[in-house]
């Protein structure tokens, strides 16, 4: 049986193909399957959209498109109420508001008889208008209102009133629950919580860089000469440790040299050349002389790589300063081969690989810090993975900062925890979690149960829990937004129509910040470095490398124009820089 042999370039070859290389095709991600469901632009462009925008698409991915039913058209046909015509009806109906008083629900005929004198006054009303009458529905709603308390954990509904409108559709409900923990919550009505701070710092580098400075230059910051240094070395000593055959010892340029070649082929797959077989081969970060045993409690099952990653952790956050929004997910790195930090995930599109969890800035999806999950043994609490991943992640977060995170980290013991160090947080949370109001279960009572469109919350402060009906129903947990705030939205429909309707504020912002690590994703996949390697550690070490480069790359655009200085460009423009020869 014949072997292939890989193809050996020449010199000439392999500076004719540096200098063509602009005129190369792009190369897609081995991954690809993981990023079909990203952005269609690319994450430069698509922080450039309006609000909106970004919101309809992010509210898509998340819930995908609404579906038309006989009640949506039904509340789309229904007219404008105006408050004081509501405020007439509520008057005549129900003159005694007694907490356990459910007569005062109204049924359509009444509300068409007692407002068709209003009918054609509040037609031309414009959207600002409309707005200030829901907010006046909710003023006069709370203004008799006192705080609710109650001993009965299966407590029914007290008063539910409901305002609709064009396009909109409002329910504020009065639910009262006890959770049954050793620090009981008392969920009750609030106009509204604490203060909340604006949240408007944005990515800003702590360097001083302008519109000519060089994508090499950037990337030193990230990627800094120690480190360089700390990899010539070990890969030497590697080398001289394992005796191994034809290699010389290299020197910091050439190592540069290497990584520009790693960078061209993310853009353009090259075979490989000989000096660049044998720096991979004997590449290394930490001397295994000095490794701990396996049964020390001093083992670190990183100890390959923890140079590089103790010190990319701190170069990331000092070279930039933390914006105002910022977002904790996953990534997944892919890995086929023998370790035992490689994660099995049935249900994902990656199925094998390793775990990092990452905290990123919502807007650029710029990394300023990363862990690698390595077991069950990270748990250093009783509160469970997903609290210790975020405490650890935030620990040099500074005060008044948003924080986005989804259904696998929220709970109340974490949002409470984060708001004592005065770190905001918003996430969805699963209604399985304990602590949570009863408006949250997934199985309710009839006449409990949220209209398209609808929305409840509850607030045991600092805590606000909000229950949203979209296309199915999404629960969210947050410390940064009062539980009356909403916004107006586009949602598409299954017609292709877009329609707009009424948001609780809490999860617009959602869908704005918690997209981060999903840019920083579509940028690790536009232009992938990995090689194929049976070491484990060294799938982790490109990944590392990528992220200095997309930080750098990110960086570099708070000074460019991006249109005229592509992803694509800067990488081109860095490793000719790294490589000049």
């Amino acid at each position: 049986m014949n072997k292939k042999k890989n193809k050996i370039l020449s010199d000439r070859e392999v500076e004719e193909i540096v200098n063509n290389l602009s005129d190369l095709s792009d190369l897609d991600s081995d991954d690809d399957v993981y990023y079909q469901t990203a952005p269609v632009t690319s994450p430069a462009d698509y922080c450039n959209l309006p609000e909106d925008i970004i919101i309809e698409r992010r509210l898509e991915e998340l819930f995908g498109v609404r579906e038309i039913s006989e009640e949506n058209i039904d509340i789309v046909d229904r007219e404008l109420y105006s408050v004081s015509c509501l405020k007439d009806i509520l008057e005549e109906n129900c003159p005694d508001s007694s907490v356990g008083d459910t007569a005062g629900q109204l049924s359509g005929d009444q509300l068409t008889k007692a407002t068709d004198e209003h009918m054609q006054e509040e037609r031309g009303q414009d959207l600002t208008e409309r707005e200030i009458e829901i907010q006046q529905c909710f003023e006069e709603i709370y203004e008799d209102n006192h705080p609710i308390q109650a001993d009965d954990t299966n407590a029914g509904p007290l008063n539910i009133n409901y305002y609709e409108t064009e396009n909109q559709t409002l329910q504020c409900q009065r639910i009262v629950n006890v959770s049954r923990t050793r620090q009981p919550r008392e969920w009750k009505i609030e106009k509204e919580i604490h203060s909340v701070p604006e949240f408007i710092n944005p990515i800003r580098p702590q360097s001083t860089y302008n519109h000519k400075t060089q994508p090499i230059y950037v990337f030193e910051k990230f990627f800094p000469e120690y480190l360089v240094q700390v990899i010539v070395e070990q890969s030497n000593i590697y080398a001289a440790q394992k005796k191994s055959n034809n290699f010389t010892p290299i020197s910091a340029e050439e190592l540069k040299a290497y990584f520009g070649i790693l960078i061209m082929m993310g853009l353009n797959p090259l075979p490989d050349m000989d000096l660049f077989k044998k720096i991979t081969e004997n590449l290394h970060i930490n001397n295994n002389e000095n490794e701990p045993d396996r049964s020390s409690p001093d083992y670190d099952k990183l100890f390959k790589l923890r140079p590089m990653i103790t010190e990319l952790n701190k170069v990331y956050q000092e070279e930039t300063a933390n914006s105002s929004h910022q977002s904790i997910d996953e990534c997944m790195v892919k890995f086929k081969g023998r370790s035992s930090l490689k994660q099995y995930m049935p249900k994902k599109p990656i199925k094998r690989g390793f775990k990092v969890w990452a905290r990123c800035d919502a807007k650029t999806g710029y990394l300023y810090t990363f862990q690698v999950y390595t077991g069950k043994g990270d748990n250093m609490e009783d509160e469970g993975l997903g609290y210790n991943v975020v405490m650890k992640l935030a620990t040099d977060l500074p005060e008044n900062t948003l924080l986005a995170f989804d259904n696998f980290f929220t709970g109340c013991n974490l949002m409470e925890d984060l708001y004592k160090k005065k770190i905001f947080a918003v996430g969805t949370v699963r209604a399985n979690r304990k602590d949570l109001p009863n408006i949250m279960k997934k199985s309710q009572p009839k006449h409990l149960r949220l209209q398209k469109n609808q929305f409840a919350a509850v607030t045991a402060k600092p805590i606000t829990a909000i229950k949203w009906l979209d296309t199915r129903d999404v629960n969210v947990l947050t410390t940064a937004h009062h539980p009356t705030d909403t916004v107006l939205v586009k949602r598409t429909q299954k017609d292709g129509t877009k329609k707009e309707i009424l948001c609780p504020k809490a999860i617009a912002c959602y869908t704005l910040t918690m997209g981060g690590v999903d840019r920083f994703d579509h940028f690790r996949s536009s232009y992938p470095i990995n090689r194929k390697c049976r070491k484990f550690w060294m799938r982790l070490f490109f990944f590392m490398f990528d992220a200095s480069i997309i930080n750098s790359y990110i960086t570099y655009s708070t000074t460019h124009v991006v249109n005229t200085h592509s992803h694509r460009e800067f990488r081109l423009r860095l490793a000719r820089g790294l490589a000049p020869y």
